[in-house]
């Protein structure tokens, strides 16, 4: 008897990390560490104990820019703590802020770049293993 696993719904944001300061940002590389720390730190800032249980996962990192998955239905709260924050001074020494430059639920819509076909592919690839049945 075959049955299909419920495949989990997400939403894809595509985000930027600025200091809004060119020197600044050239001077600095903004690894994955620092994008970790200050997406956990918008989500406890704007959303306390409940922020801080957002399941999201980190796509592709390339240095100022991020893409991300979060559950379709925390990815109103994750949306409202990005785009209200602002970090304070410790993590490069000047405060960031992070923009949503794309937030869809159709990978498709992520990237155009030829030098992302990679692992876009493996992304879809991901989501049809997902909503395959599985023999039980």
């Amino acid at each position: 008897m075959a049955t299909c696993k419920k495949s989990k719904e997400w939403s894809y944001f595509k985000l930027c990390m600025t200091t809004q300061d060119k020197d600044i940002d050239q001077e600095n590389v903004f690894d994955e560490m620092t994008w970790r720390q200050w997406i956990s730190n918008a989500l406890k800032r704007s959303h306390g104990i409940f922020g801080e249980g957002i399941e999201y996962y980190i796509i592709k990192h390339d240095d100022k820019t991020l893409y991300v998955k979060v559950f379709y239905k925390d990815s109103t709260i994750f949306s409202q703590a990005i785009s209200t924050y602002i970090s304070s001074d410790e993590l490069v020494g000047r405060p960031l802020i992070v923009s949503i430059v794309l937030e869809t639920s159709n990978t498709n819509e992520l990237s155009n770049d030829p030098n992302d076909k990679l692992w876009v592919k493996r992304l879809k690839e991901e989501i049809r293993i997902d909503a395959e049945c599985a023999e039980i």
